[in-house]
């Protein structure tokens, strides 16, 4: 396609725009042949007597052909259809190749084949391709017929149940739309319906926020609209002027044509009759009348910019890159896309994602980001601005998070550093000088004059404020109201006082003045923290400040008033959100404690177990037999189960190591009585060896007494 373009840039445009015109229409004809088909058919249909009609099918209703009819399957079909060639692939593997019965299951998967995918998808994608580089390489716009005539092959691709034909028509259709600003903002409504459906594949969606993005950097001021359909009763008072005015004309006809004859006044009578009547069915019909209602293009954004949180990267890079060309090219100045795009750049689970391998060292939204922030900042005044609301915008919406220490919660002392380091004007100024100084026909840059710490550090003073007048109420959790705080501390710990603005320097003061007196009466460790923020602030004041004129004191007063005022506006809306925190934080408190108790039943159990198993051992060692009864199962994380088990284990060990003790004292006791009865058995047989002797020399004696 880019070939021929070049070919035919030198001869003429619109033969190249003709010559691809008419391949695509070739190529696109067989895709219709179908269609005359499918409309033949229900003609016929149509033709047959209502008598021989099946009276279940009575109701039914032949809908208007809109591009070329698909075969279409049940769902039921399409899996048996889909179960079936599974298995007949897997018989594949197993058969002889180019066997007969090989080329019998071939043949049936190919037929399967055919059933499951209509041939016609290929060549209307294969179309819509063309059209695709068509519509890229041309110049030419709607005024062109054939260029408009385009449509014929996109539209009906949108509504198609095929995945990707939905994906080439949506494409082809955000291309269609760069050529005329109010076809986008016609068709603007289609990608954002496509992009909110729930059960849509991620592939449309990621053309639908590409096509919306190409939209918005191409037109300016852009107006979608939807258009809807209104009851006439929407529009009674106008249609009551009208009847009133018609009354008026008919009036004055009426006097006009009074000389006129009877007959002809009969015949202009039964017409207004014939009138009336018909006016009063359109009535009674109560036709629709077509409206047009307006999408606002920042409910657009911000829907936009929820997505980042997906977990698909690339659609989030997309977003993300989109919004940072929107916001230097100035189509955009929505706060909330900006804190967004803030939040983000901070967001744990962003940098979770660049540690893994499958997504390279760096996620690319973190780089874009880190080079969009400082860029934004040093184009403009009015972008340090928008970039101080944002901040302003997500500390009010971080500190009405129900969950300030949940792992997703950003870090927001590290986020307010950034945004302090960024507005901080006077480091931005000493490398300007830096760079100017080597060009010598430079102009010197002008000094920026804000003062965004002062700002940013009274919105988080209101907060510290308003989060102390909440806590004092009833059912508000001090836990709750501590971790928000230590997080306010944090943040204005970054704020650098600027006297640029005396005013806001003056309030900013005093509202740390009135935090240090009222706030932090239990926590001796924030107020300290808040002392020492005093104190620096205190000294930078004092080297800055001049004399205070009266008109100073009295707007110091004026601004004070005001700042109560936020302070009760924030203490009502951080009520509400505080007790749901509060009730939150007390189930979980709860949660904690039942399996806390239930840790001690378990080591109760175990501890119990192991004397009952020693008692066991005893009574089965004096003979005592008694039925055996199944352990309680005891359910137990793997750190917890580890712990008992080297608990239990020890304890054994020292009740074998005893028993072990005792059998030893008892064999060496039993091994010193066996000795001492030897001992005593071979000293009696001693003495009973002498005694046998000494009678038998008596009665030797004896003997030879007799004999002489």
């Amino acid at each position: 396609m880019e070939l021929m373009a070049f070919v035919y840039s030198g001869s003429s445009e619109q033969e190249f725009i003709q010559v691809v015109a008419e391949v695509i229409s070739d190529m696109y004809d067989p895709v219709e042949v179908g269609n005359q088909d499918v409309s033949a058919s229900q003609q016929e249909d149509s033709e047959v007597p209502s008598s021989q009609q099946d009276t279940s099918t009575e109701d039914e209703t032949i809908g208007l052909s809109f591009g070329p009819q698909l075969r279409k399957l049940s769902d039921e079909d399409r899996e048996a259809a889909e179960a079936k060639f599974e298995e007949l692939e897997k018989h594949l593997e197993t058969l002889e190749f180019d066997s007969e019965e090989y080329n019998k299951v071939q043949a049936e998967m190919v037929a399967l084949e055919a059933l499951l995918q209509d041939p016609r998808v290929l060549s209307w994608l294969r179309c819509l391709e063309i059209v695709a580089q068509l519509l890229k390489l041309t110049s030419h716009n709607l005024s062109d017929p054939i260029v408009d005539g385009m449509s014929r092959y996109i539209l009906p691709a949108i509504d198609s149940d095929v995945p990707a034909l939905r994906e080439a028509g949506l494409e082809n259709l955000g291309l269609f739309c760069l050529l005329d600003k109010r076809l986008a903002e016609r068709y603007l409504i289609v990608f954002w319906r496509a992009l909110n459906n729930p059960e849509e594949e991620s592939e449309v969606k990621h053309t639908c926020v590409q096509s919306i993005l190409d939209m918005a950097f191409s037109f300016t001021n852009l107006q979608p609209h939807i258009f809807g359909t209104k009851l006439a009763e929407d529009t009674g008072d106008n249609e009551e002027e009208k009847d009133e005015r018609g009354n008026d004309t008919e009036s004055q006809e009426t006097s006009k044509e009074g000389d006129k004859s009877d007959d002809r006044d009969g015949d202009n009578s039964g017409d207004k009759d014939k009138a009336e009547d018909e006016d009063m069915e359109k009535d009674d019909e109560a036709e629709p009348v077509v409206g047009v209602e307006k999408l606002d293009l920042d409910t657009i954004f911000v829907g936009l910019g929820q997505l980042i949180s997906v977990d698909d990267v690339d659609l989030q890079s997309t977003i993300v890159e989109g919004f940072c060309r929107l916001f230097m090219m100035n189509r955009i100045d929505n706060i909330t896309v900006l804190a967004i795009l803030l939040e983000t750049y901070f967001s744990p689970k962003l940098q979770k994602v660049q540690k893994q391998s499958e997504h390279g060292f760096q996620s690319r939204s973190l780089q874009l980001l880190s080079i969009f922030f400082p860029a934004f900042v040093m184009a403009t005044s009015a972008n340090c601005m928008l970039l101080e609301e944002a901040a302003t915008h997500l500390i009010q919406k971080s500190m009405e998070k129900l969950q300030m220490e949940s792992d997703s919660m950003l870090d927001l002392g590290a986020c307010s550093k950034y945004v302090m380091h960024l507005l901080n004007h006077n480091e931005q100024e000493e490398v300007a000088a830096i760079q100017t100084s080597r060009k010598k026909r430079a102009k010197k840059p002008e000094r920026r004059r804000c003062a965004h710490h002062n700002r940013i550090g009274i919105t988080i003073c209101l907060e510290m404020l308003a989060l102390e007048k909440v806590a004092a109420m009833a059912s508000i959790h001090h836990d709750v109201v501590i971790s928000r705080q230590k997080a306010l501390l944090k943040m204005i710990a970054w704020v650098e006082v600027t006297l640029d603005e005396q005013r806001s320097a003056a309030l900013f003061k005093y509202l740390l003045q009135e935090i240090t007196t009222s706030c932090f009466d239990s926590q001796r460790g924030l107020l300290r923290s808040a002392e020492a923020v005093l104190k620096r602030t205190s000294a930078s004041y004092s080297e800055q400040s001049t004399e205070q004129s009266e008109d100073q004191t009295t707007a110091l007063e004026h601004d004070q008033s005001w700042a109560h005022d936020l302070v009760k506006e924030r203490e009502e809306v951080l009520h509400k959100v505080l007790l749901k925190a509060s009730a939150d934080h007390e189930k979980w408190l709860k949660k904690q404690e039942r399996e806390k108790k239930a840790q001690r039943r378990r080591n109760a159990r175990y501890v119990s177990s192991g004397s009952s198993d020693s008692s066991d051992s005893e009574s089965d060692e004096e003979g005592d037999e008694e039925p055996d009864t199944a352990p309680a199962r005891r359910e137990l994380s793997s750190r917890r189960s580890k712990t008992a088990a080297v608990s239990r284990m020890h304890e054994k060990e020292g009740e074998f190591d005893a028993r072990i003790k005792q059998a030893l004292q008892a064999d060496d006791a039993d091994e010193e009585d066996e000795e001492e009865w030897d001992d005593e058995d071979s000293e009696s047989e001693s003495e009973g060896d002498d005694e046998s002797d000494a009678e038998e020399e008596d009665g030797e004696e004896e003997e030879g007494d007799d004999d002489e």
